[in-house]
């Protein structure tokens, strides 16, 4: 193994050791000192944020191409990390409250996580899917870790079942992509579908030595014919399922508000932000490096799932009472947002993706937090109308509220404004008028269900007792975080914008 195989993999090496012990500290800690579960956890991620700082100076392929380290899988890299880090950090409070194993929790944290930096960092499908299955199957447990709820243990059934479906539909379609081009290294499937390279040789680099043997070139002839479009528009269906059910798109969003309900709360904050990212990261990788050359097949069904996620979430939401399924249904709305630009199919819009899963990670991120910390011991204050009177009761929890809510519905001066800014003028710019609308006026119906909450926080008095704790220091430290990142991505969003348009001009570049 070269010097630069191990650097490549540096920071999930380190995810997995740290999650390991981590595990090991849980089993030996004394009751009452779970605490440094979560302190070894939050040095193990900044330490992978050392790592990945580290490797951009060591870019380029490792394992034969298997697992590339380039800006691209660096900026998510960052933002994995980061969104583990709020959630470590966040969750040592509810965590003692309901009684839950502490480091088991942080050690599967960290292996999400890890899993999360592999999909990105995958030129081949069948690394990617790996990666996939580590995160899915530390997220399956986190979903149902309040065993003793059964609401938490239906979600947790749900979520395996229908996520193992998505994983089957997703394998057929890497079965049936290698079926058609010969690989499932993601540069050569582009080239294969380009006409440069055939998928006798793709699947056998001694393909081309082959064919100089007059003895061979008769069985090479019958090989050698067009490629097969349709077996290939089967592939990249069944690819769009398996990726549209991670990223909880419509229609294949319906796994969702069961599970965001039933989950603890920090999982959600997680699931809805984490996973999420890291889905539409490997679709920009399969789609835009890969399948570049078959826009034309799957732009028109990215058209329809875009559609149908800002509608289907945003009417939905509009009769929730439960606070965590008004989210979950939002969550899918702004799906659908990412996809606008998804189906731009553009630098640009892959640069205003990026920035708006970083806008999206902050602001949801944030509300979550503020949810989890007053729902209190077995969450029993998650409806809507127990934030009546929140801003009178708790100024400084609904002045962050209010903040992330705003942000949610695109109020200028947040991120989440910019973020539905350049998905729109990504859009437009792609003559995709009709997909632009439809963005805009469910922009106006989410301000229903959002301002609902503000409403009920500020101009409602309350209907029920509902107590308020002190916030821990690391809830409001996440909290802060949280906030000022949705102010100044709103205000100086430059910084993380050309980061953003760095890797996208990079990723443009491999097309």
């Amino acid at each position: 193994m070269r010097t630069e195989d191990l650097i490549a993999i540096l920071p999930e090496a380190i995810l997995t050791g740290v999650g390991t012990l981590v595990m090991l500290l849980a089993a030996f800690l004394k009751k009452g000192k779970e605490q440094w579960c979560a302190t070894t956890s939050l040095l193990g991620l900044a330490a992978a944020a050392i790592a990945v700082i580290y490797q951009w100076r060591q870019q380029g392929p490792a394992f034969e191409e298997m697992i590339v380290v380039d800006p691209f899988s660096l900026f998510f890299h960052l933002l994995f990390l980061l969104i583990a880090a709020l959630v470590a950090l966040s969750s040592l409070p509810y965590l003692r409250q309901e009684r839950l194993a502490i480091g088991e929790f942080y050690a599967l944290l960290l292996f999400a996580t890890a899993g999360m930096d592999l999909m990105v960092s995958g030129n081949d499908l069948i690394v990617i899917f790996i990666g996939l299955e580590i995160s899915s199957v530390a997220s399956y447990v986190l979903v149902g870790f309040r065993r003793n709820s059964v609401t938490s243990s239906e979600a947790a059934l749900k979520y395996f079942l229908l996520g193992s479906f998505a994983t089957a539909f997703l394998l057929y379609g890497i079965a049936l992509l290698f079926g058609a081009t010969g690989t499932t290294r993601l540069t050569q499937i582009r080239e294969v579908l380009r006409g440069g390279l055939h998928p006798v040789t793709a699947a056998n680099p001694a393909g081309d030595i082959l064919a100089g043997s007059t003895s061979v070139q008769p069985v090479l002839a019958q090989l050698t014919g067009p490629l097969p479009t349709t077996l290939l528009a089967l592939a990249i269906a069944l690819i769009l399922v398996g990726l549209g059910f991670k990223v909880a798109a419509a229609p294949f969003q319906v796994w969702a508000p069961d599970v965001y309900q039933g989950a603890p709360t920090p999982v959600t904050a997680f699931l809805s932000t984490g996973p999420k990212a890291a889905a539409f990261a490997v679709a920009l990788r399969v789609f835009m490096v890969a399948l570049e050359s078959s826009a034309s097949q799957w732009s028109a069904l990215f058209w329809i799932c875009g559609s149908l996620s800002m509608f289907v979430g945003n009417l939905a939401a509009l009769w929730q009472t439960n606070i965590k399924r008004l989210l979950a249904y939002s969550s899918i709305a702004h799906a659908g947002y990412i996809l606008v630009a998804f189906t731009a199919h553009s630098s640009e819009g892959v640069a205003a993706v990026m920035f708006y899963l970083v806008a999206y990670a902050l602001m949801n991120l944030g509300a979550f937090v503020v949810v989890s910390h007053l729902g209190n011991r077995g969450e029993r204050y998650v409806e809507v109308e127990d934030y009546c009177g929140l801003g009178y009761r708790s100024p400084l929890l609904a002045a962050w509220l209010s903040i992330f809510l705003l942000s949610l519905i695109g109020i200028p001066l947040t991120g989440g404004f910019l973020g539905k800014f350049y998905v729109f003028r990504a859009a437009l710019r792609a003559d995709l008028i009709w997909l632009t609308v439809f963005g805009v006026l469910n922009s106006g119906i989410a301000a229903y269900y959002y301002l609902r909450v503000l409403v009920a926080m500020y101009m409602s008095n309350p209907t029920r007792e509902v107590p308020v704790e002190p916030v821990p220091l690391g809830v409001g430290c996440v909290l802060a975080v949280c906030g000022i990142g949705t102010l100044l991505l709103g205000v100086l969003p430059d910084p993380v914008l050309h980061l953003a348009a760095q890797s996208a001009q990079w990723l443009q570049g491999r097309l």
